[in-house]
């Protein structure tokens, strides 16, 4: 079983390292200089595996939460005005990086607000890292589209948080498959089963925009499930096996069924299922099955495999002999700086758009109960995050999801709730 799991970094462990590689890199005019927008776990790994490229420099930061702001700048060693907090630190983050010779923007807050970020970076001008999943529903997806094509009118370079696509083994399993390893594949079985996941937060948060964010992995509007949160991984290497590295390849139809079995029924457990089975079907008549759950004491597997006329087995391949494998995570800002630095068509956005959208049409198909068609989900599908007037939120404003009288999230109800 292969399981490359992102890393979240508690910000104390990422001092020594982060504060050395942004500290005492030598700036030249080769140096590439980043903002990071998001300083949550997640952010300061990514930016942390960014600068573990040569001639790299984070000269800016930005975050929601004071707290994540202060953090970063301190691991970072930078000065206060290179740190913004509140729902327009991205705003502000970028402006002042682009001012200071900045190329480069890291986009890790939680998924709902990839979309909006992505945009405003493109708009600036800046290459982008998008951590993975890209957004979490159908309003989302059509902005990352149209922010794609912006970028590539802009010559701008875009690399995705999919780690997979820039392992050794993963690389090395999916050329056996295009060699004819399994003959044609007619399916594939992709997998994200685990233990539960942690609350996050201590509950006490002044506001409820606050307590939600910062237990972001719990409403649909900040992550989307973790049929996209996570599995979006698996979903994306079984769509690029099947469809042979076409970006914009996708299924047409999807259902499947899902619910709370597990997660008990408190504030703190938000909105999100704990266990998704979807069937992915394609033009062509091809499958694609997915499971995706977070329980405890159940059978675990995070991985990948096909099956073809002449055999199945795992997508990636095992590694020869012992020697060390390259950090996919630190690979796949390698391949976008190296994508910068000689001017190489890369955008990634379009694999990161088509692979959110397929989890989106998956969680559509568990939540609703119905058959959910690509086209319906694209056009159709509700709106979870706020769009409108997103720069005037304060942690202060409602979020899109309340409790009720009893603390309590809706959930959504298979053959009751309506998807579009």
């Amino acid at each position: 079983m292969n399981q490359t799991f992102r890393r979240f970094v508690p910000a104390s462990t990422l001092l020594g390292s982060a504060v050395a590689a942004n500290l005492y890199a030598q700036e030249t005019e080769e140096t590439v200089k980043a903002v990071l927008v998001g300083c949550g776990g997640r952010g300061m790994g990514a930016a942390v595996d960014f600068l573990k490229n040569e001639q790299t420099k984070i000269i800016a930061v930005g975050d929601v939460f004071p707290d994540k702001t202060e953090a970063a700048l301190k691991n970072f060693n930078l000065p206060k005005e290179a740190g913004f907090t509140g729902f327009t630190a991205y705003r502000q983050a970028i402006d002042y990086a682009v001012a200071n010779g900045a190329t480069y923007a890291i986009l890790t807050t939680p998924p709902g607000f990839r979309p909006i970020h992505y945009k405003y970076a493109v708009e600036k001008g800046l290459n982008c890292f998008l951590e993975k999943p890209c957004c979490v529903d159908s309003y989302g997806y059509r902005m990352l589209m149209e922010v794609n094509k912006m970028a590539d009118e802009k010559n701008l370079k875009i690399g995705v948080g999919m780690q997979r696509r820039h392992q050794a083994v993963y690389l090395k399993g999916y050329q056996e498959i295009l060699d004819g390893k399994y003959g044609d594949i007619y399916m594939a079985r992709v997998y994200w089963n685990q233990g539960g996941i942690p609350v996050r937060g201590t509950g006490e948060e002044p506001t409820e925009m606050e307590r939600q964010i910062r237990n972001r992995y719990y409403f649909v509007w900040l992550c989307g499930d973790n049929i996209l949160e996570q599995h979006v991984h698996n979903l994306d290497i079984g769509n690029w096996v099947l469809g042979k590295g076409d970006p914009l390849y996708h299924p047409v139809r999807a259902n499947g069924m899902g619910g709370r079995q597990a997660r008990k029924a408190t504030p703190r457990a938000g909105q999100i299922f704990d266990h998704h089975f979807v069937e992915f079907e394609y033009e062509d008549g091809r499958r694609m099955f997915s499971q995706s759950r977070q329980m405890a004491g159940c059978w675990n597997q995070v991985t990948e495999y096909v099956e073809g006329l002449k055999g199945r087995g795992q997508v990636a391949s095992k590694p020869e002999g012992r020697e060390r494998q390259p950090n996919p995570y630190e690979v796949e800002h390698t391949d976008l700086l190296h994508a910068i630095r000689n001017n190489l068509a890369y955008n990634e956005g379009w694999i990161g758009a088509t692979a959110s959208m397929i989890g989106i049409m998956g969680r559509m198909a568990t939540y609703s109960g119905q058959v959910i068609t690509w086209e319906q989900a694209v056009n159709e599908g509700k709106t979870y995050m706020i769009y409108e007037n997103h720069d005037a939120l304060t942690l202060e404003s409602d979020p899109p999801v309340l409790p009720g009288a009893d603390g309590l999230y809706p959930i959504p109800v298979p053959g009751v709730s309506k998807e579009v």
